[in-house]
């Protein structure tokens, strides 16, 4: 089951690439009412917002087990998901997205409820691979495809600690196509340096997982992470 929920999310993340590619936008893919949404500010409503903080937190928090700050921020995801809910629709929300949505909360609070750490980071790296998807109804400044090299950089490192190096292969080549769409962008904002970074960390990682040698593959995937952030700041 959750090898499928895992692929599932590479799919829709995959679904984005192709529509990209074909002279698309996400938007355009998920139906008419998208088309106000496109128009925009980029501004991405706060609830999505708090639900995109509160899943990294409880990533970096679960490996320590701060089960009562960890269910703060459940809670704050399942408010601010119910918040958004009455205007998905309207907004080009699709219900598939809404539905992986409503899934992945569900499996966060089941692995939190069971002290389960790494299911609990998988359950919220899951919210954080659906909501990444939502923000690209709202054209934010940063693009969505750095939004989504940070959960599949994660999701490296989450495939690697459970041993899924097949899982893990799958996550990595998501990456580099992925780094490939964003990466005209980063150098039109003066991140060739950053660009060089991060082409570097691939370059290592994919090296280190064909050798399967999980602790410097982890170490350079949490390296990612931070020029990931680098990436942001271009923007």
């Amino acid at each position: 089951m959750k090898n499928l929920i895992r692929i599932l999310l590479l799919l829709i993340v995959a679904c984005c690439l192709l529509a990209a590619c074909g002279g698309k936008t996400l938007e355009a893919t998920e139906g008419p009412e998208a088309s106000e949404a496109n128009e925009s500010s980029g501004t991405v409503p706060s609830s999505l917002q708090t639900i995109e903080a509160a899943a990294e937190d409880i990533i970096d928090l679960a490996p320590s087990g701060n089960w009562d700050k960890i269910g703060t921020d459940i809670g704050d995801i399942s408010n601010a998901w119910k918040s958004y809910q009455p205007q998905a629709s309207e907004e080009g929300t699709s219900q598939d997205l809404q539905n992986a949505m409503m899934a992945a909360i569900e499996r966060l609070q089941t692995a939190s409820a069971a002290k389960d750490s790494a299911s609990t980071m998988q359950g919220s790296n899951d919210v954080s691979a659906v909501v990444v998807e939502m923000f690209a109804l709202y054209n934010p400044k940063v693009p969505v495809d750095i939004g989504r090299l940070d959960v599949l950089e994660r999701q490296v490192i989450l495939d690697v600690a459970a041993h899924d190096y097949n899982a893990a292969m799958a996550s990595f080549t998501q990456t580099k196509s992925v780094w490939e769409e964003v990466k005209p962008s980063v150098l039109e904002h003066n991140g060739k340096d950053v660009a060089a970074d991060f082409e570097a960390s691939l370059t290592a990682q994919e090296s280190e997982l064909n050798a399967q040698d999980d602790a410097a593959l982890t170490n350079d995937a949490k390296d990612a992470l931070e020029i990931v952030d680098a990436l942001e700041r271009l923007y």
